[in-house]
């Protein structure tokens, strides 16, 4: 999206501040940063708004070279000994992953690397040796990964909704509402289930 709007627009400049959905959640208040864009498993405090772009199930996800992809069905429960690189069960993205296990009656397995660092992971799992619990989106968008790949492993509906967050009765730039368009565009094929 930035790459896209940057080539049409080469005079817009960018500020993207990533981090866990709690700590955004304070730079919006502060007016630090215009927008959000977020996975929502809780209710939003009123003096934000929320506009669902899709609502977006979990996958276990390992490196295209793993044997286990070669499988057709595989059970949660098949995996737990398996090598495990996931989010630390305080943070935001360690709790959907821990959800995910519990809703399929199971216990977080033994982690082999915890961290919040996506791009660790992604190198982790690239070796083909580890495995964690991504949203679908993240396989997809921007790109596709040729490196990743989706096991198919019957998960409980664990969906997710991902939405723009905004603060409440703050008048957004145009160049936002440009970029909030842009954003719909591309996500409009996601929308399966909102």
């Amino acid at each position: 999206m930035i790459d896209r709007l940057s080539r049409q627009y080469p005079r817009i400049t960018f500020h993207v501040a990533t981090g866990d959905s709690a700590a955004l959640y304070p730079q919006l208040a502060a007016r630090s940063v215009e927008l959000m864009i977020s996975r929502i498993t809780n209710p939003v405090s009123e003096e934000y708004s929320v506009d669902i772009l899709f609502r977006d199930p979990s996958v276990v996800v390992t490196g295209a070279n793993n044997p286990l992809c070669r499988r057709r069905k595989i059970a949660l429960a098949e995996l737990m000994n398996e090598p495990w690189a996931l989010g630390p069960v305080d943070s935001f993205s360690g709790a959907v992953q821990a959800e995910v296990f519990r809703a399929s009656g199971l216990p977080i397995p033994r982690l082999t690397v915890s961290t919040v660092s996506v791009n660790l992971r992604n190198e982790l799992l690239a070796t083909g040796r580890f495995l964690t619990v991504f949203p679908s989106f993240s396989l997809r968008l921007p790109r596709r990964h040729p490196s990743l790949r989706a096991l198919r492993v019957d998960l409980p509906d664990t969906r997710i909704a991902i939405a723009i967050v905004t603060l409440k009765n703050r008048t957004l730039s145009p160049i936002v509402e440009l970029f909030i368009d842009k954003v719909r565009d591309i996500t409009r094929p996601l929308v399966r289930g909102r």
